[in-house]
């Protein structure tokens, strides 16, 4: 049994403070018996995409950042896995990512979000560069996690590739607000979720932040796509307990992919 914490936070234009919020929650995880915890979209600043064509200076952060060592130390000290988001720049480009730090404090992976949208609130062309890794499941001692970066759950295809290769839970973290089809949005957690016998997991911001109205209600949802956790729409931490025996047992009994036959898709 694996249990992780979803740090559901309000985040404001202040990164020190941002940082600093992160690291307790990441303490309060570990508290509360998790293995594993993970955080909304651009953890570190206000939701920048919100607002078309601002300055790109200062909206990101490289990967020798102090804030990156400090996720690293953080980790190590308190024995547990972290799933960041965080907007990094590296050889000049600025891309939304998700980074895996393991429990003794080392870098697994780096996800780079694929598809990038452009749309009142969401002006993420202005700043963002697409990424090219695909999607990427990191073996850990909590499970061999798959990453999904916001916008790309959009596409079952995202859930369908962590499933083939052998992710137990695809994590995603998101900036979903008040005014967007919320109850869609569930649904397209818990489907992918009983199509492919995995645990899945959304993990989103809270509160006002400039024009943006964030509504929260992360969630878990288990292999035969009920909720195992949903949060409310205030700040919190959510906790679940994911038992990867549950998965397996389902997969074989539904065999949705045992059974699926690849000459059949042309796409």
């Amino acid at each position: 049994m694996i249990r992780i914490a979803c740090a559901q936070l309000h985040l404001t234009k202040d990164m020190e403070e941002n940082y600093h919020k992160a690291l307790l929650y990441l303490h309060k995880a570990k508290l509360a018996g998790a293995q594993l915890v993970c955080f909304p979209e651009g953890q570190l600043s206000e939701y920048t995409p919100q607002y078309a064509g601002l300055p790109k200076e200062n909206i990101a952060i490289a990967l020798d950042h102090p804030y990156i060592k400090g996720f690293c130390h953080a980790c190590r000290n308190e024995g547990i896995i972290g799933v960041f988001s965080l907007t990094l720049t590296w050889d000049a480009q600025i891309y939304s990512t998700m980074m895996v730090i393991d429990e003794t404090g080392c870098i697994k992976a780096i996800a780079r979000k694929n598809h990038i949208v452009r749309a009142p609130h969401f002006y993420e062309q202005d700043y963002f560069t697409p990424g090219d890794d695909g999607f990427i499941v990191v073996p850990t001692s909590a499970g061999n996690i798959g990453l999904i970066v916001c916008f790309d759950r959009h596409y079952p295809e995202s859930f369908r590739t962590l499933a083939l290769k052998g992710a137990d839970v695809a994590i995603t973290a998101v900036a979903n607000e008040t005014t967007e089809p919320l109850e869609i949005f569930q649904w397209e957690l818990r489907i992918p979720a009983f199509q492919n016998s995995f645990y899945t997991v959304m993990v989103n911001r809270t509160g006002r932040e400039g024009v943006m109205d964030f509504c929260g209600q992360s969630l878990v949802a288990a292999p035969d796509g009920t909720l195992t956790a949903l949060a409310g729409v205030e700040e919190e931490l959510l906790l679940a307990n994911m038992d990867y025996e549950k998965s397996k047992i389902l997969r074989n009994e539904k065999q949705y992919l045992s059974l699926r036959r690849r000459d059949m898709f042309e796409l």
